[in-house]
Formats: C-alpha cells, sequence, structure tokens
C-alpha cells in the first residue's frame, strides 16, 4: 500500500504521530506497520490527531477500543468533532500481552501501570500480590520509569520498556489466556482507495420517537453488521447525543452504498470517515 505518490514526497512512507513516550503499546504498532517511517512520539491523543490535520503526509496512530477496558473516549470525541478533515485509513489491533517487571531482588509492593491494563490485571495481581499498592502512570512506559526509580516497585510495561528502564522482566506473559485487544485507527486527510472493509460513520438524528431505530435499519435490510456504536453527549445540550459506529463492508458496494444513501436522509448530519482496511493483529 502506498499512501502518497513520489510526487509530493522524496519517500512513500508517511511521518506516523503516535500516542508516547516510546516503549508503549501505540509505538510497538508504529514500529511494526511503519518499519522505515519517521515516529514522532506525541503526549496526548489530541495532539496526535492535530499532527494528522496539519500536515498531508503525517497521519496519526491512535486507539480506539481496548476488549477490557472499552471504548478510548478521547479518540471518540475528537473524531466526532465536526471540523475535523480526517479519514481513517486503517484499523489495526494488537493482542496485548503485559510484562511484570521490577527489580529483581524486591517483592513489590507498588505496582505502576496504564489504568487499562491495571484494570484488565487486576485478579492476576491479587492472586499473587493481595497487599500491594497499585499506582497509574500516564503510560506503561512511564510506568517502568517510575518503577526504576522507586525502591520495592514493579511496573506492568512492554518488555521493551524494561530493558529502556533497566529492569528485569519478573513475569511474562501477565493475565496469560485472558484476552486482550487493543484496537488502532490510522487517521490522515486523505480518503482511502477504494476496496476498504470497514467503513465508519458520524452522525447526529432528530429528538423524536424511533430516529435512531429508524437510522439503523437501512443496514439491517441490506444485512450489514453493526460492528460498533457509540453515543457521546453534545456539550451545552442536556439529553442531545452524537453517534459513532463503524459498519462492516465499503461504501464502493451496492448494499453499503444503497443503506448510506437512505441514512443520510433520515439524519441530521451524516459524515462519513471513510471506508478502509482492517489489518490482521500484531502480536506484541
Amino acid at each position: 500500500m502506498t499512501f502518497f505518490s513520489a510526487e509530493k514526497e522524496t519517500s512513500p512512507w508517511p511521518t506516523i504521530a503516535y500516542l508516547g513516550p516510546e516503549h508503549t503499546f501505540s509505538h510497538l504498532v508504529a514500529s511494526r506497520r511503519f518499519p522505515q517511517s519517521r515516529l514522532i512520539p506525541c503526549l496526548s491523543i489530541s495532539e496526535v490527531i492535530a499532527r494528522a490535520e496539519a500536515e498531508e503526509h503525517h497521519l496519526g496512530l491512535v486507539p480506539i477500543e481496548n476488549s477490557s477496558g472499552g471504548m478510548i473516549l478521547e479518540t471518540v470525541d475528537l473524531l466526532l468533532e465536526e471540523e475535523r478533515p480526517l479519514f481513517i485509513q486503517e484499523e489495526l489491533a494488537l493482542h496485548v500481552q503485559l510484562a511484570l517487571v521490577g527489580h529483581p531482588e524486591d517483592a513489590p509492593r507498588i505496582i505502576y501501570s496504564h489504568w487499562a491494563p491495571l484494570g484488565h490485571c487486576r485478579r492476576w495481581i491479587e492472586k499473587r500480590f493481595p497487599k500491594v499498592e497499585l499506582r497509574t502512570a500516564a503510560s506503561t512506559s512511564e510506568a517502568a520509569w517510575l518503577a526504576a526509580k522507586t525502591p520495592e516497585a514493579a511496573a506492568l510495561a512492554t518488555r521493551e520498556a524494561a530493558a529502556a528502564a533497566g529492569l528485569v522482566v519478573l513475569h511474562y506473559p501477565v493475565a496469560e489466556g485472558i484476552l486482550n485487544l487493543t484496537q488502532f485507527v490510522l487517521l490522515g486527510r486523505n480518503k482511502f482507495s477504494p476496496g476498504g472493509k470497514e467503513t465508519s460513520l458520524v452522525f447526529s438524528l432528530p429528538q423524536e420517537p424511533g430516529s435512531l431505530c429508524s437510522f439503523l435499519e437501512v443496514f439491517r435490510t441490506e444485512r450489514i453488521n453493526l460492528k460498533r456504536i457509540v453515543s457521546r453527549p453534545v456539550p451545552g445540550q442536556p439529553n442531545t447525543y452524537v453517534f459513532f459506529v463503524s459498519l462492516e463492508g465499503s461504501d464502493e458496494e451496492g448494499p453499503m452504498e444503497r443503506s448510506l444513501r437512505k441514512a443520510e436522509q433520515r439524519a441530521l448530519r451524516c459524515r462519513s470517515l471513510g471506508s478502509y482496511p482492517v489489518l490482521a493483529p500484531y502480536a506484541s
């Protein structure tokens, strides 16, 4: 897949902004998908999206859903904003396998990590370290650095983060046998070329009974599967919502094309974020 022509860029590989710092799972996905690209770690999802908006040759990689923690609402809220000129280029995924990393001579009394791994591994931790204190970090990479500076501390992080922070892997994988899949979307200013497997929409509806049912019915009639749906409140408008949906199928196919035409007539606003490929999950 080539994202940009040689006439516009000296390299066919785009610059990739991702939710940093280095040695996080976002960094792992970015480096696996784009091993020859320049990778830019960002402090927040909003910074990733801003970079993708600002430059045509920049793409932004952001998490959108975790099988344990649910939807990443910061990503969804930014995609729902009307002025966003971005399209989804790809959906990627990672089978997350966490490592417990720390100091080999110490039994941990503190475990650092991002809130999502702490939630996913809570039972595993309670069984093995019932008296340990859990502390939230901004990322798994930061968790490893905090553990490195704290006596009797460990972290749930990547093995790469352990090596960078000078820690050892105490246990891997943590919570083995429990699926932990994180899905990401790759965002850019150009709509993906035909051939995608999934289509995402942002829409709002009239405040009347059955409006959501009526909107979704057009996809059921064409036997199009609804993969995900999220409703988010509209700031300053109580009991008013805007929706994000992902549907299986391309807008170049007849069933989806017909459904979208009908759906647009039943919505106050309906904007397509494009049709795009869904890649096989990476292993961590």
